[in-house]
């Protein structure tokens, strides 16, 4: 741990945001820090061709494991794209609905079925 870093794991961490029912990718975010260590000159395994080398430079400097010296975040969410919207409302949405009025037309002739089939076994035992 280091001092004066507050890492937050929402807005650090690589993630990806599938929709489960088309396998779409919704959100997706990868991030990656590149870090180099960066050694005081007392610190700092130098030797040179003829014999050890102090660079003077570093003096001033603190030793540190991990100096960040790059970060990238690459990124794409779906919002951002009209046509993807689209996509995924053609493939999700359309199908659900046609599988939700499906459901309850199926529901509704087994019911006509079932009070049919009482009707006449009704007026079959009732003619008897």
């Amino acid at each position: 741990k280091f001092d004066g870093l507050a890492p937050d794991a929402e807005a650090h961490r690589t993630f990806m945001n599938v929709e489960p029912n088309t396998g779409m990718t919704l959100r997706l975010h990868s991030r990656v820090q590149l870090n180099t260590p960066v050694y005081n000159s007392q610190d700092l395994p130098v030797t040179g061709l003829y014999g050890p080398t102090v660079v003077t430079v570093l003096n001033n400097i603190a030793t540190v494991p991990a100096f960040p010296i790059l970060w990238i975040d690459e990124g794409a969410d779906i919002d951002s794209d009209p046509e993807m919207v689209k996509k995924l409302k053609k493939q999700l949405v359309t199908p659900l609905n046609i599988l939700n009025i499906g459901k309850w037309t199926a529901i509704g002739v087994g019911m006509a079925i079932f009070a049919l089939g009482g009707a006449m076994t009704f007026i079959k035992t009732c003619g008897k």
